[in-house]
């Protein structure tokens, strides 16, 4: 908010240019200052207000001025509080992460479904850490992949074909210790 000041009062007579300004040309330039900085006042408190403050008395006009900035005060105090919050909770998130997922694989004969539920908050993330991990050994195909978020759990569930299976439960237990490694 740059104010700029009025503009320079009109040069004095040359007959006056070495006494000082008379004090009715001193106030008249301070009235005029202050209706410059008071029109400067009600164009950012009208551009933010519903109400238009020119047809309001001075006093008026003030007291929405001074309303507004407490207004904005409390605002930014609530946006200092949600920044807290949100850098407590990706703070708390390492914690969270740490804390072991729960896991569940199920062999449906040539595909596996594994479904995982973490703690985090609405880390889309843990869907592409899943896939990749679940992929890495390169003889499964995921065929569908969800993710949803209820609470503060993230829920990600996976649909794969497993590719020459030689053995049953054997999938299984890798893509449950890869899992277990990505998380």
């Amino acid at each position: 908010m740059d104010i700029s000041p009025p503009p320079p009062p009109p040069p004095p007579h040359p007959t006056q240019s070495k006494c000082k300004p008379d004090r009715k040309t001193v106030e008249k330039n301070r009235r005029d200052h202050m209706k410059f900085l008071y029109s400067k006042l009600d164009s950012l408190i009208a551009s933010s207000s519903s109400a238009s403050s020119y047809g309001q008395q001075l006093p008026d006009r003030l007291g929405e001025a001074t309303n507004y900035i407490k207004r904005l005060q409390e605002r930014i105090e609530q946006l200092k509080e949600n920044k807290k919050q949100l850098i407590g909770s990706t703070g708390g998130e390492s914690n969270e992460r740490s804390s072991s997922p729960q896991i569940e694989v199920h062999d449906s004969g040539s595909g596996i479904n594994a479904v995982l539920i973490v703690s985090s908050h609405h880390d889309q993330a843990i869907m592409h850490r899943a896939i990749r991990a679940v992929v890495e050994e390169g003889n499964v195909d995921v065929l569908n992949a969800h993710y949803s978020s209820a609470g503060d759990k993230s829920i990600v569930s996976l649909h794969t074909l497993v590719r020459d299976s030689n053995e049953s439960g054997s999938g299984t237990r890798s893509m449950l210790d890869r899992l277990k490694k990505a998380f």
